[in-house]
């Protein structure tokens, strides 16, 4: 009995040579590092596509990047590709006294930015242009333009029988929307009133970084699409940092060259395929360490990045030694 209770069973033997197949088959068919980093890229790249009556439109978030970073591309004649990375920025020192920095929060995203979009039928991918400003990057894919139209085919119609049915409301329906009008007016009066919504949702979309530096502290913020003007640093109640700023939707674009023969009125309006880029309101708010100086705040706007510099208080000088006299008992 002993000798049987030492040894392995062999049903769980067996288990294991009939898994080995299963294991096998997750590792042929996992994905690889490649497509995992290209899958999280594109879903970090919001985009907005547009059809205007002579073009497509795509309008990418890409903050923190430079022309030169931003590699526009078309493969297999039909596929537009955007891409571009974005490395952390480097420690530098001020002073060659001064420590490294010390980051404090990180939540703006940096790696690789891509798209990919397929492009239609009627797309000419020799006439494709792109522009990049306050962090947002814009291609224009001219359209070939339409064959000329086809005399019209007349079709003849043939009359189906319509059938009328009708149901009525079943009582059941009616006795449970009767019941759940107590719960309903339990939701109205607790509901949470607008303003803090939208002020809770700009907080969750604006990413941060929080950076330390011996005589200051950084805020770097990602603000796409907006300019200089539009944004606003605040000190609320003595202490507590507020950044805020709302980007709008683009109005229509035109055409240099209908403006130039006015035919603005004929041109209809561009309609959106496909909108990714969040527009409203980017609000975020710091409360200030102790050691920060509310009266020295500076603040630079670059390439869709925001970058808020609070400097410190000087420390205050140390206090000379106190000889304190000691007497005998």
């Amino acid at each position: 009995m002993e000798l049987l209770m030492t040894e392995q069973p062999m049903s769980s033997a067996l288990h294991e040579l009939l898994s080995l197949p299963d294991e096998m088959e997750k590792l042929l068919h996992a994905p690889t590092r490649r497509y995992v980093r290209d899958t999280k890229a594109m879903a970090s790249t919001p985009a907005d596509v547009m059809e205007c009556p002579t073009s497509y439109l795509f309008v990418l978030d890409m903050p923190g990047l430079k022309p030169g970073d931003i590699k526009v591309q078309v493969e297999e004649g039909k596929v537009l590709t955007v891409s571009g990375e974005r490395k952390r920025e480097e420690r530098q020192k001020r002073d060659k006294e001064e420590a490294e920095v010390k980051y404090l929060r990180m939540e703006r995203r940096v790696g690789k930015f891509l798209r990919r979009f397929n492009l239609p039928k009627n797309a000419d991918v020799d006439a494709i242009s792109a522009a990049y400003q306050n962090g947002v990057l814009t291609v224009t894919v001219q359209k070939v333009p339409p064959p000329e139209p086809k005399k019209p085919k007349t079709i003849e119609i043939m009359r189906q029988k319509k059938m009328e049915v009708s149901f009525d409301q079943p009582l059941l329906s009616t006795l449970q929307s009767l019941l759940s009008i107590p719960d309903e007016m339990e939701k109205l009066l607790n509901a949470p009133t607008r303003s803090y919504v939208r002020d809770t949702k700009a907080m969750a979309y604006t990413p941060a970084d929080v950076k330390e530096y011996p005589s200051s502290y950084v805020f770097v913020l990602d603000m796409p699409g907006l300019k200089a003007d539009d944004i606003k640093v605040q000190i609320e109640n003595g202490n507590v940092l507020s950044i805020s700023g709302e980007r709008k939707r683009e109005e229509q674009p035109k055409h240099k060259e209908k403006e130039e023969k006015e035919k603005e009125k004929e041109e209809a309006e561009a309609k959106y395929l496909r909108m990714e880029r969040r527009v409203g309101k980017f609000m975020r708010k710091f409360t200030l360490p102790e050691n920060a100086n509310a009266e020295a705040i500076s603040a630079a706007y670059h390439d869709g990045v925001l970058t808020v510099t609070v400097a410190k208080v000087p420390p205050p000088e140390p206090k000379k030694p106190k000889t304190i006299e000691v007497k005998l008992a």
